[in-house]
């Protein structure tokens, strides 16, 4: 598989303050970026990659819709689902959502590097970052990647999430990622590294439409899913 044309980064236009410890660790930002593209990069270019159900109908939809579409799952699938994309069409690659906190920042630069546009919205704002989003989905319409944990991450659904789905009448589409072999840190919430030559497989549940979701219907569509991939292919390990 080729590798995927480098994405630009975009930055929210609201208004918000620099933090002095940001400007002093800035020289840090791109030495991570590098870290991480690097870390990712045998896996990369040795992985298999395939989709559970497999993509036309999947494409189908995303390419007929007229609405935001939202991709969400779970925080420790980020690398994973680097990987996952790659065989998807160019302009059908979720923008990845990210804030402009460093840690978010370490990992901007190198999203863009395996074909990920990038939008950046400011924490420090007197605009709040749901309105910044909904903003932006509102004026682009586009397909986004966003982790329903972010901030924890705690295996639990932001009720933001929920939020600007519902005021942007998006659709979503709940998403979870294995990999054989694969490894794993971390203990109560694992997060998955890529290895070379591995088998990714990403799994996507069918689409719904945001109006009148729940938090908790958000929460079971992605516990259901991992129910269903457990009881089929194994718990968090081998397919």
């Amino acid at each position: 598989m080729a590798y995927k044309a480098e994405r630009c980064i975009r930055y929210s236009p609201a208004p918000y303050k620099v933090r002095w410890y940001e400007v002093a660790l800035l020289p840090f930002i791109p030495l991570c970026n590098l870290m991480i593209g690097v870390l990712v990069y045998p896996g990369w270019r040795t992985v298999s990659v395939q989709w559970v159900p497999e993509l036309p109908s999947l494409i189908e939809f995303l390419r007929n819709q007229t609405k935001p579409v939202i991709c969400y799952g779970w925080h420790r699938y980020e690398l994973l689902t680097w990987l996952s994309f790659k065989i998807f069409p160019n302009e059908l690659t979720p923008t990845a959502i990210a804030h402009d906190g460093l840690l978010s920042r370490s990992l901007h630069k190198a999203s863009t590097w395996y074909g990920f546009p990038v939008y950046v919205y400011r924490q420090k704002s007197t605009i709040r970052p749901k309105e910044q989003l909904i903003e932006f989905l509102r004026n682009e319409r586009p397909v986004i990647g966003l982790f329903a944990d972010a901030g924890g991450p705690d295996g639990q659904v932001r009720q933001g999430l929920v939020d600007l789905a519902q005021s942007t009448e998006s659709f979503m589409v709940p998403m979870a990622m294995r990999a054989s072999p694969g490894l794993a840190i971390g203990t109560r919430q694992r997060y998955f590294i890529p290895l070379p030559f591995s088998s990714v497989t990403a799994f996507h549940g069918d689409p719904f439409d945001a109006g009148g979701i729940t938090r908790q219907q958000c929460q079971s569509a992605l516990d259901d899913l991992e129910s269903d991939i457990d009881r089929k292919y194994g718990k968090h390990g081998a397919i």
